[in-house]
C-alpha cells in the first residue's frame, strides 16, 4: 500500500501547500502533533496595499497542547477583522466578486476548533479550485517512519518553500506599488488566476 505524504494543517494555506496536494494522491493531516506558535497553523500572509500582511487567529491552547486540541477563540472580533482585511485586499482583484459569498458562507460558520475551521476552508477552497483528491486526518500523532514524505516542517512561516524561488509570475493587485510576492495565501492566486488556478499549480 503506497504511504502518505504528511502535512501539517494551514489556515488559508500558502500555494506551496497546494503545489503538494495537486502533486501527490494520498494526503495525510497530522492533528496530533504539538501546536507551533507563529506558524502557518493558525496563520496566512495576504497581499494588501500597505504590502503582505499576516493575519493571525487567536487560539485558546497551552504549551503542551495537540492541533486537534486547540480551540478558537471566541471573545473576539477576528472573523469580521480577517474578512475585513481580506475584502479590502482583493475586492479589486479579477475574480474576488465570484467567490466571495460561497467563500463567506464558510468561513462563519460556527467552528469551536482550530482543525474544524481548518479543515472546512481546504476542503472549501479545493473545490472551488477544481482539485479532486481524498484528504485524510489523523488525531494521533504520526511518526517520520509511517510516510514517505513529511512536509510538516517544510512550509513553515519562517523560511521559504525550497522550491517557491521558481513560482511564476501572475499579475497582483498591488504589484506596481510593492512588487511581485510570491506563496502567498492560496487566495492571492485565486482571486487574481480564478479558473486558472488550477493550471498555475499544475504547472508548478
Amino acid at each position: 500500500m503506497e504511504k502518505s505524504i504528511l502535512l501539517s494543517s494551514h489556515y488559508f494555506p500558502s500555494i506551496a501547500y497546494f503545489e503538494l496536494l495537486v502533486k501527490y494522491e494520498n494526503i495525510l493531516i497530522d492533528f496530533g502533533e504539538h501546536f507551533v506558535k507563529q506558524s502557518y497553523r493558525n496563520r496566512c500572509i495576504i497581499y494588501t496595499s500597505n504590502g503582505s500582511l499576516p493575519l493571525s487567529i487567536p487560539v485558546i491552547r497551552n504549551n503542551k497542547t495537540i492541533v486537534n486540541e486547540v480551540l478558537l477563540e471566541s471573545n473576539s472580533n477576528w472573523k469580521n477583522s480577517h474578512w475585513k482585511a481580506i475584502s479590502s485586499a482583493y475586492n479589486s482583484s479579477p475574480f474576488f466578486e465570484f467567490y466571495e459569498d460561497d467563500l463567506k458562507n464558510v468561513f462563519f460558520k460556527d467552528y469551536k476548533s482550530l482543525p474544524e475551521l481548518n479543515t472546512a476552508l481546504l476542503s472549501h477552497i479545493c473545490k472551488e479550485i477544481g482539485i479532486v483528491i481524498s484528504i485524510n486526518t489523523s488525531k494521533l500523532y504520526v511518526e517520520k517512519s509511517e510516510t514517505n514524505l513529511d512536509f510538516r516542517n517544510l512550509i513553515n512561516a519562517k523560511k521559504n518553500y525550497i522550491q517557491a524561488n521558481n513560482y511564476p509570475r501572475y499579475i497582483q493587485t498591488f504589484e506596481e506599488k510593492h512588487g511581485y510576492i510570491k506563496n502567498l495565501s492560496i487566495l492571492d492566486l485565486l482571486f487574481h488566476e480564478g479558473p486558472e488556478t488550477l493550471n498555475y499549480i499544475k504547472a508548478l
